[in-house]
């Protein structure tokens, strides 16, 4: 009896190996890496995992390895790989070589400055980031998602119709961040059935240009009631805010969501907010405050 226990445990043990039982087929797997880089710089190896993968089917066996880089150093502007080694393994890793990392804002007033174009957030952002990287401000004053709001109530006025947005695209972005929806908010009652769609046309329209760049998705921030510009804070918070929450998680971008984090600021009205009935575009200090977390986000992201 203590015989048949035997085998039948190797039975089992041998069972249970899958593919373990026989010769595995592997190849190396590139991973979390950058694949834009720099040029006459070395390969940044931030991030990038480099696995063994058995490529057998039904066996999900597999390993992190230690590699060796080849091609690596004083990338040039014509390279399009470097070759990753692990014994008797190599793969050629694809890269784009730049000469700087391009950021595009892209948004209404918010972005554009509204009068203070030297001191919007992008012109703040282009102080914060490093020499590896470049601004570019697309933002307009008074544009919308829909066309409806702000300073048109026509939907051939939206933002994808507009020059900025072919300069946008002329610029070819490596990030964007994106805060529009604002003054859909003054038009809400002809933008409301379009909204959502027309979002995902402008972004849909981006990623097929440039499908490898990453994505951060600006929650708008509140507004002050009264202000000047008729933009009704209880339409951005109860409609815009979430539909631009909703998109992120949809297409899986980087969020950051504004309307929380000024309200979690003590007095953030006067501290971010223009005085003498703006009440909707930043002041200085809110300008500084949404260009460094929009840094604390871009200067982590790998594309």
């Amino acid at each position: 009896m203590k015989k048949l226990t035997l085998l039948s445990v190797a039975i089992l043990s041998l069972l249970s190996t899958g593919c373990n039982s026989h010769k595995h087929t592997y190849e190396l797997v590139a991973t979390d890496g950058w694949h834009t880089c720099i040029e006459g710089q070395d390969f940044d190896t931030t991030g990038l995992k480099v696995v063994l993968k058995c490529t057998d089917e039904g066996c999900a066996d597999e390993k992190e390895v230690e590699y060796e880089l080849e091609n690596n150093t004083a990338l040039q502007a014509d390279q399009t790989s470097i070759k990753i080694k692990y014994q008797d393994y190599e793969i050629d890793y694809p890269i784009t070589v730049k000469k700087k990392y391009k950021i595009a804002c892209v948004g209404d007033s918010l972005t554009a400055g509204h009068n203070w174009a030297n001191k919007s957030y992008p012109t703040y952002l282009a102080k914060d980031v490093t020499a590896n990287y470049e601004v570019g401000n697309y933002g307009v004053n008074g544009i919308s998602i829909t066309g409806y709001g702000g300073s048109w109530d026509n939907p051939n006025q939206r933002y994808i119709k507009q020059d900025v947005y072919k300069n946008c695209v002329k610029f070819a972005p490596d990030i964007f961040a994106i805060m529009l929806g604002t003054n859909d908010a003054t038009g809400w009652e002809k933008a409301a059935p379009t909204f959502y769609e027309e979002y995902k046309v402008l972004l849909n329209s981006f990623i097929e240009q440039f499908p490898n760049a990453r994505w951060i998705m600006m929650v708008s921030p509140p507004t002050k009631m009264p202000n000047q510009f008729g933009i009704p804070n209880e339409t951005i918070r109860d409609n815009v805010n979430p539909l631009q929450r909703q998109l992120a998680e949809e297409y899986g971008f980087e969020t950051l969501d504004l309307r929380k984090e000024f309200e979690e600021t003590e007095n953030y009205e006067s501290k971010y907010l223009r005085p003498n009935n703006d009440n909707v575009h930043f002041t200085e200090a809110g300008a500084q405050f949404v260009a460094q977390r929009v840094w604390g986000i871009a200067k982590d992201l790998r594309f």
